[in-house]
């Protein structure tokens, strides 16, 4: 928060004697110094949470951000720190009380627990409807019910997610190589925190890069 406070300082104060200089309105050069402000501090932080493919420059971002609850469960639930990851989950339930963020917060929560049982009860209120797939496909897997399984990755659009699914069923049905095969492929295709869960929860069972 002070390095984001300083930066932001360092930026505003020539901007506004430039705006100034040119004879703008000082409320204009407020609102147009707001709105740079906004976008040069906002932007890398939506990059690297949703676009970057460096895994270690993630890292990086992630370590200096562990103050925001959801950057500090994606981290903590890549690095399987418990204790971060309880506390965070607490105040992520604080914070998000909409029916389908608690649904897909506490199945997160169950998931990295192996509670399969605990999953399926909130599975049904889980929005948008390609994330409810992709939690239904793994309680399915993990129940033994393949078929069904199969037709939920079939139903599910987004890449890496069927991907790693069908890495999990391989990895289930005991075939290793196309397991690796697939999780590889779910690395190459997430991007930002995703990408970056997915390659140290794989590194940990395959040693994927």
């Amino acid at each position: 928060m002070k390095r984001t406070f300083i930066i932001s300082l360092i930026i505003a104060i020539p901007l506004m004697i430039l705006l100034s200089k040119l004879n703008i309105p000082m409320p204009a050069v407020l609102g147009i110094s707001f709105i740079c402000i906004f976008f040069l501090i906002i932007t890398p932080q939506l990059y690297f949470m949703y676009f970057s493919n460096n895994v270690e420059n993630i890292e990086r971002f992630m370590k200096r951000n562990l103050n925001q609850p959801l950057i500090a469960l994606y981290y903590a639930m890549a690095n399987k720190n418990d204790e971060l990851i309880d506390k965070t989950m607490e105040k992520i339930l604080k914070k998000y009380r909409k029916a389908n963020h608690q649904a897909i917060f506490k199945t997160i929560f169950a998931l990295y627990y192996g509670d399969v049982q605990e999953m399926k009860k909130f599975l049904h209120e889980i929005k948008p409807i390609q994330y409810q797939y992709y939690y239904k496909a793994i309680v399915s897997i993990n129940e033994g019910y393949i078929k069904e399984a199969e037709e939920y990755i079939e139903k599910t659009k987004i890449e890496w997610m069927k991907s790693a699914l069908k890495a999990e069923l391989y990895l289930k049905s005991g075939m290793l190589d196309e397991a690796e095969n697939f999780s590889q492929k779910a690395v190459s295709q997430a991007k930002g925190l995703q990408k970056y869960i997915l390659a140290k929860n794989y590194e940990q069972e395959f040693s994927v890069k």
